[in-house]
Order: C-alpha cells, then sequence, then structure tokens
C-alpha cells in the first residue's frame, strides 16, 4: 500500500471513528439494567464533611457532593433529581463525580443510586486511535492485526464461558489448550501458512510449556513454600488453578513476541545470505536473543511492579513490613514474573532451533562438522 493511501485510509478511520465516538456518547436509550444521566451542574457544590486520621498517622478526608441530574433514558426521562454524593479524595472505593458528566443510575420508587460515569465512548476513541495508527504505520497488514485481535478476543471469551460450566474442574488443561489456539491463529493470520510461520509457533509452543514445566516441577520439589495463592484476587474457583492458568496465559505473550522477533530477523537472514551456515545462523540468534531479553524482562517485571503499587503502598502505609507487603501484593506477581523471564531466556534457544530446522536450506558439509564437534 503507497504512503499516501495509506494516510488517507487512516484519515477516514480516524474520521468515522470519532464520528462513532459521539454518537457512543450521546446514546442512550440501550442500557437494559441501568438508566442514564447527566449532571447539569457547572459547577458541583462540594464540602467537607470530616477529616480522618488513622493510628498509622495517614490522613483523609469525607467530603459530600451536591448533584444536580437530568434523566436521559427509560422510564424518568426528563426528570430531574438532587442526590448527595459521599466520597474520599482517595477515591479507593468511593467515585468523586465531575460537572457535566454523563453517569448511570438506578431508580426505584423514585430513590436514586449513582452509578459509574459512562465511559464507553472513551474505548470506543481508543479504538479508533489504535485502528488508524495501525494502518498508518502497518498498511494492509493493519487488517490482519485487527481481525487477529478480534479472533483472540472471541477465543477467550468462548474459554471463561468453557471454564464457568465447567467449574473450574480442567482449569490448566483448558487454558493450556487455549495457549495452543491462541497462538496459532494469531501467527496464521498474521504471517500466512509457511515455513516461518509453523518455526515461530512450535517455538512459542515449546518456550511455554517447557518453561511452564521446569517451574511447576520447581514448586512441587520445593512444596509450593511461600505461595500465597489466598492473595489473590479470586472468588469463586480455585485459587491455586486460576494462577496457573493466569501464568500460561502470560507466558504465552511475552514468548510469541520474543519468538517471532527472533526468527523473522533470521528469515531475512536466510533470505539475503543463502549460504549461511548453521554456526552463523545460531550465532545470529544468540546475538538477537541478548539484546531482545534484557528489555523484555525488564518491560514484564514494570508492568507486575506497576499493577501492584497502589495495593503495595496501601500495605506499607498501614505499618506493615516490607516482608509483609511482598507476601500480600507481590509475591505471586514475582513468582510470574520469574517464569517468563525463565520462558524468554528458553525462547532464545527454542526460536533459533526452529529457524535451523525450517529455514535453513540443505545442510553442508560445515553444517555437520559443527554439530558434530558442538562449537564453531
Amino acid at each position: 500500500m503507497k504512503l499516501k493511501k495509506r494516510y488517507w485510509i487512516a484519515l477516514i478511520i480516524l474520521t468515522l471513528g470519532l464520528a462513532l465516538t459521539a454518537g457512543v456518547y450521546f446514546l442512550t436509550g440501550v442500557y437494559q439494567k441501568d438508566d442514564v444521566a447527566v449532571i447539569t451542574d457547572t459547577h458541583i457544590k462540594d464540602r467537607l464533611v470530616e477529616k480522618n486520621k488513622d493510628v498509622y498517622a495517614n490522613e483523609d478526608e469525607t467530603r459530600e457532593q451536591t448533584i444536580h441530574l437530568k434523566v436521559l433514558s427509560g422510564k424518568y426521562r426528563g426528570q430531574t433529581f438532587t442526590e448527595k454524593n459521599v466520597y474520599y479524595p482517595s477515591q479507593l472505593v468511593t467515585q468523586k463525580y465531575r460537572a457535566g458528566q454523563r453517569i448511570f443510575v438506578s431508580i426505584k420508587k423514585g430513590n436514586v443510586a449513582l452509578g459509574n460515569p459512562k465511559r464507553d465512548w472513551v474505548l470506543v476513541l481508543v479504538l479508533t486511535i489504535t485502528l488508524a495508527l495501525m494502518v498508518a504505520i502497518s498498511g494492509r497488514h493493519a487488517l490482519a492485526l485487527t481481525v487477529s485481535m478480534a479472533l483472540s478476543w472471541v477465543i477467550f471469551y468462548g474459554v471463561i464461558l468453557l471454564d464457568v460450566k465447567l467449574n473450574g474442574t480442567y482449569i490448566i488443561l483448558l487454558f493450556g489448550l487455549a495457549d495452543v489456539v491462541f497462538s496459532f491463529f494469531s501467527l496464521l493470520i498474521v504471517q500466512g501458512f509457511n515455513k516461518k510461520m509453523l518455526a515461530t509457533w512450535l517455538a512459542t509452543l515449546l518456550g511455554v510449556f517447557v518453561s511452564f514445566a521446569l517451574c511447576y516441577l520447581i514448586m512441587k520439589l520445593t512444596g509450593e513454600t511461600e505461595m500465597k495463592y489466598e492473595t489473590g484476587d479470586y472468588a469463586t474457583q480455585d485459587p491455586r488453578g486460576i494462577f496457573l492458568a493466569q501464568t500460561l496465559l502470560g507466558v504465552l505473550g511475552a514468548v510469541m513476541d520474543e519468538a517471532t522477533d527472533i526468527i523473522s530477523s533470521l528469515y531475512e537472514v536466510v533470505q539475503v545470505k543463502k549460504d549461511i551456515t548453521a554456526a552463523q545462523l545460531i550465532k545470529s540468534g544468540r546475538t538477537m536473543g541478548q539484546e531482545i531479553m534484557g528489555p523484555l524482562i525488564n518491560v514484564l517485571v514494570l508492568i507486575f511492579i506497576a499493577e501492584e503499587l497502589p495495593m503495595t503502598i496501601l500495605y506499607l502505609r498501614d505499618n506493615n513490613s516490607l516482608g509483609s507487603a511482598f507476601g500480600f501484593t507481590l509475591s505471586l506477581g514475582a513468582t510470574q514474573s520469574v517464569i517468563s523471564a525463565i520462558s524468554i531466556v528458553l525462547t532464545v534457544i527454542f526460536a533459533t532451533g526452529c529457524s535451523l530446522f525450517f529455514l535453513k536450506n540443505k545442510p553442508t558439509l560445515a553444517d555437520l562438522k559443527f554439530w558434530k564437534r558442538g562449537e564453531e
């Protein structure tokens, strides 16, 4: 796709997406459980009720908003209500509303229960920007990427429904098979059915399941000491099984990303240099792996830390020790990060080996001597 044409298509997608965003923003009559209301105040009256201070010197406030609402849908459409909203500025379990904001409300016998802000239009806007950028950068490949993401969501939703129906009985087996299906269709749609796709898929599966089996073996040998499964946000199923299922899905993302990078790069090397030897191919794969491993592992660790940072701060501010805070907020995530790090390291080996098996042409005498000596 030509550059100018690509940008025009991206601009069209952006324009249509912005129009759709505006439509969703003003959409009110399609929500079944709750009605939509808009805050008519230009400036919400907000007063201090009391200041709070706990035994650990943590300070917060109790504040009250006086909100005027106009209902936009449902039985009470067009009517106005005045409501009080009590919230804490920390907003851990309460919600602060803004002037002009659209929110969901539940009205029963004239009594209004305030709900969450209407944010579906934000999701549409984010998707619009994402698609426009994908088209501007990737061109025609953006369609394959979009289809791949949509299919992944459909598969994931189906797996969740099946897991609920089975009541978590075969959760590890189910999500293990989901990894196989996820990776196959994602790579098939984006890369097509060819040697490069098969090499990437095989390297991904080896990286996921070998690292998972290795870490599972270590956990069993150590008696799963200090594995605080009860600290996870699990409600209705076996927390240990859900943790392992999370680990399988988390490892898949990192491994498939790395395997795709390495094998795609080695594929280009093989196409340019037809007479490349096994030793040179392995050295190239190892070099690429060394460049990728560090940043990829750091990204995973930082994502994990960022996700658990609020709860860690709360534990530390409530006078818990660093060890206690780590055990209750960071231990499971740290374990998943370690498993992912091991899989990232192993994937360098698997990706290079699969490239050698699928992408390399007929072996030369130098290749055979290389494998026989086991060194360059």
